[in-house]
């Protein structure tokens, strides 16, 4: 069988997945993302995992059709624990929360060289974690998919950052960025470069941050999650002017 076509936000995820001898696509669903990381040779060997049983026969139908059931193994089961220890140099998780995300890595049978990650939610927790964990974020992307943006990035452990990116010191934006900063949430790397669709993107922000303030009464105009959000929104303002 031909190889299907990859939907947008997928391809942009591939886009920025180290070439490495063996990857997992945690959540795999049907599968493509798994063939294409073999079939553009960005791995030798994927192990494709989904948690649900439905999504998983049909990725390993689809990877029996096209002919890669040796290099494609589809394993049923949570997160990273379908690997083991030695398995893999990296992992992409996409069409997830940030939080479950950070509990799948967690709770991995290693911390992996490399992880690919599309969150959903919780941005500012994820990267965090990710760099508590000693890792450096590389790479950051905003793409749009059926009307709706998403942004993934690449996080490197520190000890394999000149292996993957050919850069022996890199600027680590959020190695000195304060905890307290919504650059964490947005992007510190996304700021940096300010892709093609990056006012898009912070207009998006401000838009749901707007709303949740026009939604809120009068009465909860002095508490403090009507001061945070205003405040984002004039920070996410100021982004967008300046440059």
């Amino acid at each position: 069988m031909e190889p299907r076509p990859m939907m947008d936000r997928l391809e942009a995820v591939f886009s920025i997945v180290p070439k490495a001898h063996a990857i997992a696509d945690i959540g795999t669903d049907h599968g493509y993302l798994a063939v294409e990381l073999i079939n553009r040779q960005r791995a030798e060997y994927v192990i494709a995992g989904d948690v649900h049983k439905g999504p998983l026969e049909s990725a390993r139908a689809y990877v029996e059709s096209c002919g890669l059931a040796s290099k494609v193994d589809c394993r049923l089961g949570d997160g990273l624990k379908v690997t083991k220890q030695g398995e893999l140099n990296g992992a992409i998780c996409c069409g997830m929360g940030g939080f479950l995300m950070r509990d799948i890595i967690n709770a991995g049978p290693e911390l992996l060289e490399f992880y690919v990650l599309q969150p959903q939610n919780g941005q500012k927790e994820l990267r965090q974690y990710m760099v508590q964990k000693g890792y450096a974020i590389v790479l950051e992307i905003i793409v749009e998919d059926a009307g709706k943006l998403y942004t993934a990035f690449l996080a490197v452990r520190k000890d394999c950052v000149e292996a993957y990116t050919g850069m022996e010191n890199q600027e680590d934006l959020y190695a000195s960025l304060q905890e307290d900063s919504l650059l964490w949430s947005v992007g510190a790397l996304l700021e940096q470069e300010r892709p093609p669709l990056w006012n898009k993107y912070i207009e998006y922000l401000i838009y749901q941050r707007q709303c949740a303030l026009d939604g809120m009464t009068k009465e909860l105009s002095h508490t403090d999650k009507y001061k945070e959000l205003d405040g984002e929104v004039k920070f996410l303002r100021n982004l967008l002017k300046n440059r």
